[in-house]
């Protein structure tokens, strides 16, 4: 009976054996053994990451399937070569999974936690070229961009989190509708769904007519499309900056945006101040850059929701000290300074114990920082004792 149980122990422990050697090794071994690449990338600090790789790797159906089908490989994409790899392949989430040929070249992608069976169909759409985003890249152009095509592909586009890819296409599809097809209850659920470009025709179309989308689908559904769009697409144009990739395309975006909201709205202000900045930081005109910002913090009507004033001085901040000399270090604190005296909730407290850590440790005044590390640690756990969200820790 002991061997019994220490052999179905044993059984249900298979996990998913990945390689260790270096990329060149990997490519050959895979055109050795004619298999796809299975690539987890991954970092230390990733949650779902571990998850992932605790409660789904070790699987028997997942540990089989991928032992048998693919050269899994796993690198850490902060370390050695996992720094090269993750410039080569654009990852920026985590965890990421690529299927990768012997030629090294991605054939398919996903991104994020998920259940074994979800995790499974993955590998399958791998397996079958007309399932991979580049096979359904192809239908949809084959098809003369028709809706089944459309809908797969923007699908694929959106859980790979390839969002810059998704603006292209649903720019191409939904500007290619007629105007008054596009406020039918179909469309505006697909176009809610997938249509992220504020420079698609379409686009402007229904943000021309959101008092007849408001009447018809009600205020809260409109109103929160066209300001998660506008916002979704300032993160665009400022990740396209940072990577100095897909500028174009931001730039075209930035022009639509201005357009569209230069009549102004609730959250008008904010949107363009944060492309403002977003533009000047690009340009590395730090002294704008600054004035821009002590603008902000004086202008008692910019927001009216006061937090999110704070968080866009704030993110401001960080970048600054992220990117800028050592020189406007202290503007940093002085905004600090007055976000603080407007007594801030305990979300924004923590967001500037984490930016005062980060300015005094390149200030270079280490037991400064340490104590306000502490601090920040010290937030952290009383938010988590009252059950409230917490902000994403940055790196220092």
């Amino acid at each position: 009976m002991i061997c019994l149980v220490v052999l179905s122990v044993k059984a249900q422990n298979r996990e998913i054996v990945f390689k260790e050697a270096d990329w060149k090794t990997q490519l050959a071994t895979a055109r050795k053994e004619n298999k796809l690449i299975f690539f987890d990338a991954y970092t230390s600090w990733c949650g779902p990451c571990k998850i992932m790789a605790r409660e789904v790797f070790t699987k028997d159906s997942v540990a089989d399937l991928f032992n048998q089908t693919f050269v899994n490989v796993r690198y850490d994409m902060e370390k050695g070569e996992g720094l090269a790899l993750k410039n080569k392949y654009g990852i920026n989430v985590y965890p990421t999974y690529l299927f990768i040929n012997e030629d090294g070249e991605l054939v398919h992608k996903a991104v994020g936690s998920m259940s074994p069976k979800e995790f499974i169909k993955e590998a399958e759409n791998a397996l079958n070229p007309e399932n991979t985003i580049f096979g359904l890249e192809k239908t949809f152009e084959k098809s003369g961009h028709s809706e089944p095509s459309a809908v797969a592909y923007l699908d694929a586009l959106d859980k790979a989190y390839e969002s810059e890819k998704m603006s292209v296409i649903s720019k191409e599809y939904f500007d290619a509708l007629s105007k008054p097809a596009l406020l039918e209850e179909h469309n505006w659920k697909l176009a809610i769904k997938y249509l992220n470009n504020p420079s698609s025709e379409a686009f402007s179309y229904l943000y021309a007519n959101i008092s007849a989308l408001e009447a018809k689908y009600g205020a809260d559904e409109a109103d929160n499309y066209f300001k998660w769009t506008f916002f979704s697409a300032i993160y665009g144009i400022k990740n396209a900056y940072a990577k100095k990739n897909g500028t174009d395309l931001a730039k075209e975006k930035s022009k639509a945006t201005r357009k569209l909201l230069a009549q102004g709205n609730g959250y008008s202000k904010i949107v363009l101040a944060k492309l403002e900045l977003i533009e000047l930081a690009a340009s590395n005109q730090w002294s704008a850059y600054v004035a821009k910002v002590d603008a902000i913090c004086t202008d008692k009507d910019f927001s009216k929701n006061q937090g999110d004033k704070s968080s866009l001085v704030i993110e401001a901040a960080n970048d600054l000290i992220t990117a800028a000399q050592a020189i406007y270090y202290g503007n940093t604190l002085n905004w600090a300074d007055l976000i603080e005296k407007g007594n801030p909730e305990l979300f924004t407290q923590i967001q500037l114990a984490e930016l005062l850590k980060r300015v005094l440790k390149r200030q270079g005044k280490v037991a400064e920082a340490e104590a306000m590390a502490q601090k920040e640690k010290n937030l952290r756990n009383e938010a988590a004792e009252k059950r409230l969200m917490t902000p994403a820790m940055l790196k220092d």
